[in-house]
């Protein structure tokens, strides 16, 4: 696989994976009766929530300050659900184990919930696989239950993949465990299609959540929603040729803010952003901007990477060009590396 295509394969599974966050927690926001979405019915991603006293140390002794579920819901009965998607579940599964500990975590009487006390009354924890593995990550489980992996709440196993027909929609199947939630639980028995259109008109500007993204995707909404924002400013914006360039100057706190505010799950949480982290993180943008740098296409301020200086100009395949960018570092690193080998030889 060339890096074109394995960058390629990463930006569709990090999209797949917000697509597969946002469509389960609409689930339980949306009234089909109504028609609109429940106000009362809370959601978060990668919400910061503490363990009890006995599961603040991990098995190799070290304190865990917090857990961040990609996923958590927060219904007015008190009761909630917390969840895991997993697009890309490892094909070795010497790794399974570790996974499925990330999940045991979330079987705890945490705190930090959007609740007075910060407490539930009970909560599922909920597996999103792609259908890919959904069958051989059941088996494992179910092999394991018990001994390795055990679960005092509801843990469920739902499946999903995408249909690109003349209508694209995503499908989600559990095929493991019953949800409390009984209306919920009803449609995903019997498995639910999602038609795109939910995710274009409803969740269209979530673009990253907290994980961080491929750099040629993060590059290309650094500089499609952010440079050339602040280069349309510019008097010579209008006339410009594909030849000339803009210098667009950029704080990298403002360009974190700008991400932040137009496209993490910001816009889902209410009132209740005291424990969601900021999205995207100041080290991504960072690395980010580090590309651009490499490419010749921006230039740090100083030493200090606070600020750096974009030279801006017009391509018509904004994401095909970054994908391009990196994947020939990652080419040419390969290649220092075949060297280096070939001399210690």
């Amino acid at each position: 696989m060339t890096p074109q295509e394995e960058f390629k394969n990463k930006i569709d599974d990090y999209v797949q994976t917000i697509h597969a966050i946002a469509g389960f927690m609409n689930f339980y926001r949306y009234d089909d009766t109504a028609k609109k979405m429940k106000d009362e019915v809370l959601v978060f991603q990668g919400r910061r929530l503490e363990p009890s006293p006995e599961k603040a140390i991990n098995s190799n002794g070290d304190k865990i300050a917090n857990v961040t579920p990609d996923i958590g819901v927060f219904l007015p009965s008190k009761n909630g659900v917390l969840g895991e998607v997993k697009k890309g579940f490892s094909q070795n599964q010497q790794y399974w184990l570790e996974d499925f500990q990330q999940l045991m975590s979330y079987d705890d009487d945490l705190t930090g919930w959007p609740s007075k006390d910060g407490r539930v009354n009970s909560h599922d924890i909920v597996l999103i696989l792609h259908q890919t593995r959904a069958a051989k990550v059941r088996r494992f489980y179910e092999e394991k239950a018990g001994s390795e992996i055990k679960f005092i709440r509801p843990f469920i196993i739902v499946q999903f993949n995408r249909a690109d027909e003349r209508k694209s929609y995503y499908f989600f199947h559990k095929i493991l465990g019953s949800l409390t939630e009984k209306y919920v639980d009803e449609q995903l028995t019997d498995g639910v299609s999602v038609p795109m259109e939910v995710f274009i008109k409803t969740y269209s500007t979530i673009k990253i959540y907290d994980s961080e993204p491929p750099f040629p995707y993060l590059i290309e909404l650094i500089w499609t929603n952010v440079v050339l924002r602040r280069a349309s400013e510019d008097s010579k914006f209008e006339k410009l040729k594909r030849n000339q360039k803009i210098d667009v100057i950029l704080e990298i706190d403002n360009i974190i803010e700008d991400l932040h505010q137009e496209f993490s799950f910001r816009s889902l949480y209410g009132d209740n952003h005291d424990r969601q982290p900021k999205i995207p993180k100041k080290e991504w943008v960072v690395r980010a901007c580090e590309h651009l740098v490499k490419s010749n296409e921006a230039t740090w301020i100083d030493s200090t990477k606070t600020a750096i200086k974009v030279f801006f100009r017009r391509y018509d395949d904004t994401l095909g060009h970054f994908i391009e960018i990196c994947s020939g570092e990652v080419e040419n690193s390969t290649q220092i590396e075949l060297f280096e080998n070939k001399e210690d030889k």
